[in-house]
């Protein structure tokens, strides 16, 4: 009977602030019959949205670009049920933010008498709009037909209420979207929140993950056309910058408030065991090590300039700067007999993965310390051998290591690109001039500095198009939270998640140390070893990569050098849509869950 709250809070008339009591007395805290008296209580309200239990950030472990210890989540191992927490907190917060926004709106009368001026009622109202906006457009992504509520239902009515159909709840939702553009202001000076941008791009992200390419493509031109937001100029420095003109909407980290953000807010399980963390519990997955193509822009299995003795070698640049590089017996330095380990400091120590590197390098003084990096020396290192980059600079070793103040962008300017270039290559549209205005400006970014050309994308069919933007976005948003929510609405989400979870072939003696023996390793040790020698790690060979940019590891597993960890399901006729909350449907019999759950 726990989720029967979810309901009653759907549309209850609820306090402002996260910090006031529900009691309609005394008259000194927030309620529904005295709240909005001042200026101060009407921003209070709108303050509130600005947090994630009203924008939501999809959890690390659901999609297939990170690769967990523990594993999958129940979103990829058929667990899902209509009984799930997290199914419900987020259904509830959705309801709770536009029983919010509307009472808001229907406040503004009040405002208008209480000196308000016109320009700040209309600021007020656009940033309602477009929560209502975001929260109807994911509301009819997740679930479908959800009830729609235009004024604002009393209690005894949401008891009662059945679901709308999801185009009519689209419809609204960009009906919001459009108010909130038309009166939110483009710019703030000092401060972030909602602007008209930032109703225009989440406007064509929500018609996007709905299919509606057309919507998505006059909005995400409209953004791109206000001249307001510019690509940050060094893809690497975007995501440990202070302040950039691509971010559209954001969270930003701060220690004083002990306010952290995605892997700032996970930093143990983030960063290695040599700079005092869990070294990779989360770590990047093998399927998207093989999305990024080389240097001539063409994938791993058919670049005559992949070289799989050395992973990193003529691959795009965004790889290195979002995937830590280490080297190989047969990376080019160490080929030509100059091997320099400050190469590869990440985070004051050499990083190397390798089973037959007992010590490394400590940058500071340059003494050879313990390899706690890798699996001869710690069981528990990266459980892929691999460590993320992006997001991750020192302020995640300070701090005592609680949290790093990075910025989440929610919505940032080229992420708008690629929407954009996707409805135009969907409703086969695109030309050459769309594709230099969006995929060649982030291939001509993510190149800058390196003093090689980028590899220009040049027109092809739909399917060719239609696989280039689905690898970029692969590479391009990694470790941003975009990609479950990519692969449902591709509906391709039943081809990656009946596929294995991968992890490095851990064979050893069954000591966590190695010291240089290989007498008293096993023989499936020495074969690991030898791969490493051989340059064959962690992956060997070269996987075939399919049309939607995902390698088939399967053969990996064959010739030893990774293993299976855990198996993942997805049910096609069930999980591309997410289940009413059971105790909603419990207490309203108009209300009816969507197939087979």
């Amino acid at each position: 009977m726990k989720n029967i709250k979810y309901f009653i809070c759907f549309f209850a008339l609820l306090a402002f602030t996260s910090c006031v009591n529900l009691d309609l007395n005394p008259l000194s805290e927030g309620s529904s019959e005295n709240w909005y008296s001042t200026k101060q209580e009407i921003e209070m309200s709108l303050n509130d949205f600005y947090r994630t239990a009203f924008f939501p950030i999809d959890a690390m472990t659901w999609s297939d670009d990170v690769t967990a210890r523990n594993t999958t989540s129940a979103v990829q191992n058929g667990t899902l049920t209509a009984e799930n927490g997290t199914i419900g907190t987020l259904w509830e917060n959705y309801y709770k933010g536009i029983a919010r926004a509307l009472r808001i709106i229907k406040n503004m009368d009040r405002a208008s008498s209480l000196g308000i001026t016109q320009a700040e009622i209309s600021k007020y109202e656009g940033e309602a709009y477009f929560y209502i906006g975001y929260a109807y457009g994911m509301l009819a992504f997740r679930w479908g037909d959800v009830v729609l509520d235009k004024t604002g239902m009393t209690v005894a009515e949401a008891y009662e209420a059945s679901r709308s159909p999801k185009a009519d709840v689209l419809a609204y939702s960009y009906e919001c979207f459009d108010k909130a553009a038309e009166m939110l202001p483009t710019s703030y000076s000092g401060i972030q929140r909602a602007t008209k941008g930032a109703a225009l791009a989440f406007k064509a992200r929500i018609a996007l993950y709905n299919g509606d390419y057309s919507v998505t493509a006059t909005a995400a031109k409209a953004c791109m056309d206000l001249g307001v937001y510019k690509l940050h100029e060094n893809y690497r420095d975007l995501f440990t910058a202070s302040w950039s003109d691509e971010w559209i909407f954001f969270f930003q980290g701060d220690v004083t408030l002990k306010q952290y953000y995605w892997a700032g807010g996970d930093v143990a399980n983030c960063i290695s065991r040599l700079a005092g963390g869990w070294g990779g519990q989360k770590a990047p997955s093998y399927e998207l090590v093989c999305a990024y193509p080389c240097a001539d822009g063409k994938p791993i299995d058919e670049s005559p300039l992949y070289n799989p003795k050395d992973i990193f070698e003529n691959r795009d640049p965004r790889m290195a700067m979002t995937i830590v590089p280490f080297a190989t017996a047969y990376s080019k330095d160490v080929l030509a007999g100059n091997y320099d380990p400050i190469k590869y400091v990440w985070l004051g120590y050499e990083y190397s993965p390798s089973p037959i590197r007992a010590t490394v390098m400590r940058a500071s003084d340059g003494v050879q310390v313990r390899n706690n990096d890798s699996k001869a020396c710690a069981e528990h290192a990266s459980y892929t051998g691999l460590l993320f980059k992006k997001f991750i600079d020192e302020k995640f070793t300070e701090n005592s290591r609680q949290g790093a103040p990075i910025t989440y962008p929610v919505m940032r300017y080229g992420d708008v690109l690629l929407m954009y270039a996707e409805a135009m290559i969907e409703q086969n549209q695109c030309t050459q001039e769309v594709l230099d205005e969006t995929i060649n400006k982030l291939r001509e970014r993510a190149y800058y500095g390196t003093g090689m050309d980028y590899p220009r994308v040049m027109l092809g069919t739909q399917q060719e198009m239609r696989t280039v933007l689905r690898t970029e976005r692969f590479i391009e948003l990694a470790w941003e939270g975009h990609r479950y929510n990519d692969l449902i609405r591709w509906r391709i989400a039943e081809k990656v998640y009946n596929r294995p979870v991968y992890f490095l072939n851990r064979a050893w003696s069954g000591s966590t140390s190695w010291n240089g023996d290989e007498s008293v390793v096993s023989d499936a040790y020495k074969t690991l070893i030898q791969n490493w020698k051989d340059g064959n790690y962690p992956i060997g060979g070269i996987p075939p990569i399919d049309e939607d940019g995902i390698a088939d590891l399967s053969s990996m597993v064959d010739k030893g050098y990774i293993v299976v960890a855990t198996e993942r399901k997805f049910d096609k006729n069930r999980d591309y849509l997410w289940p009413i909350p059971a105790g909603d449907i419990l207490i309203n019999k108009n209300l009816t869950q969507n197939p087979n759950w």
